[in-house]
């Protein structure tokens, strides 16, 4: 079976997908992109600098550049030129992640002439952006649903990647049978390893951190709609013993050094953006991971905290929220902008270590036993008629180590 997959440019979120496909027995897998600067390094204006990963999101697969410098923040210059045409030929199907490129849209138009069918796999959503209700904001969901509509009516198969992209998928009237568990995952076979090779004590003991401090942990870019400053407000309320780690860069990083220094000091540590190879570190010196978000439709962020065993507090604008974190169970969901209800959380799992480890424990079953790179493939797999998931994919154990 031939697969073709277009995407705007390598993820590293979504490479690994891309690999357990190509492992499946019977397949003929190609992955089109559009700019390669996740690859060669360029500027990303929300770190502030400029970024290359440092991990292979090549290797394993087959893949083509039909472009390498399409300006993804502008989504009608991701497109298929006439020459790209050919790419479409004798292709069973065609895998897409979303609606919003210029790419997808012509996807959808040529597949009469082409004969392929078409799946999806997005973070679809209808959760609420915190915009203030107006005639503009109706006017835009009016278009958006239509448009939606349309957009959906040439879709074969839907990789649903939560609770929320299903609702979402049953709003706009969606067919059960065109739907297909594909939850969203993190690599979560490389990042068992990073936990393998990471020592928590020599971690902390290298950040300045004392062995009685609880750690709090922020990943992500430094930007207003993640609110790292709503983390920093509640941190500062709580008792010396902890310690806040902003893991990450961005435009907001001189004022949390202007506002939280002064009273927090060395218990605030910022050591800016890290690679992919060297987060684990942080998860590792970390006792409870928090992602405050204004907006998030999913937040793999906490994919990675929970499989490190961490507690997790998130906002109820974070869309993984339905998903990973069961309230008092793996982790706490508050109010987004309610800095006293967050300080509550973050005291509560601050003075009881019983308490963070059993969360911690639940979070990590409850990711490894779903959210991985084989129940995704598996899903995808399903739509497509194919056999299932590589054996190679699976994180082989690491649930029993839970």
């Amino acid at each position: 079976m031939r697969i073709g997959v277009f995407a705007t440019h390598p993820i590293q979120y979504q490479v690994p997908i891309w690999r357990g496909l190509a492992a499946l027995p019977d397949t003929d897998v190609t992955v089109y992109y559009f700019s390669d600067r996740s690859v060669r390094g360029g500027r990303d204006p929300q770190f502030g600098r400029d970024v290359a990963w440092d991990v292979d999101l090549l290797g394993g697969y087959r893949s083509i550049f039909l472009t390498r410098d399409a300006e993804l923040s502008k989504p009608n210059r991701a497109r298929l030129r006439r020459s790209h045409l050919k790419e479409l030929e004798g292709l069973d199907w065609v895998f897409i992640n979303g609606y919003n490129h210029a790419f997808e849209r012509q996807i959808v138009r040529f597949k009469p002439q082409n004969h392929y069918r078409v799946f999806i796999r997005g973070e679809f959503s209808d959760e609420p952006k915190g915009e203030p209700e107006s005639l503009g904001l109706r006017a835009r969901e009016l278009l958006r649903r239509v448009y939606l509509h349309w957009f959906y009516s040439h879709v074969d198969a839907f990789g649903v990647i939560g609770v929320a992209a299903r609702r979402h998928l049953e709003r706009l009237g969606v067919e059960p049978w065109r739907t297909f568990s594909s939850p969203y995952c993190i690599d979560t076979v490389s990042l068992e390893a990073q936990i393998q090779r990471n020592d928590r004590s020599a971690v902390r003991e290298r950040l300045g951190v004392e062995p009685s401090s609880v750690v709090v942990l922020f990943s992500g870019k430094l930007i207003p709609w993640k609110a790292p400053l709503l983390l920093g407000e509640a941190v500062m309320s709580l008792p010396d013993d902890a310690v806040l780690l902003y893991v990450g860069d961005g435009p907001l990083r001189p004022e949390i050094e202007r506002r939280l220094r002064p009273r927090l000091q060395q218990r605030l540590i910022m050591p800016g953006f890290v690679n992919q190879s060297a987060l684990g570190s942080f998860y590792a010196a970390a006792d409870i991971f928090v992602l405050p978000s204004a907006r998030d439709k999913w937040g793999l962020v906490v994919n990675e905290a929970q499989q490190f065993a961490l507690p997790v507090i998130v906002s109820d604008r974070v869309g993984c929220r339905h998903d990973l974190v069961v309230d008092g169970e793996t982790g706490f969901v508050f109010a987004f902008d309610d800095v006293k209800a967050l300080s509550s959380r973050l005291r509560q799992l601050l003075v009881n270590r019983e308490l963070r480890e059993t969360m911690g424990t639940a979070g990590r079953r409850r990711v490894l036993a779903s959210y991985t790179t084989e129940a995704a493939v598996r899903g995808i797999a399903s739509a497509m008629g194919l056999r299932g998931a590589s054996p190679s994919m699976s994180p082989g154990g690491l649930l029993s180590r839970a």
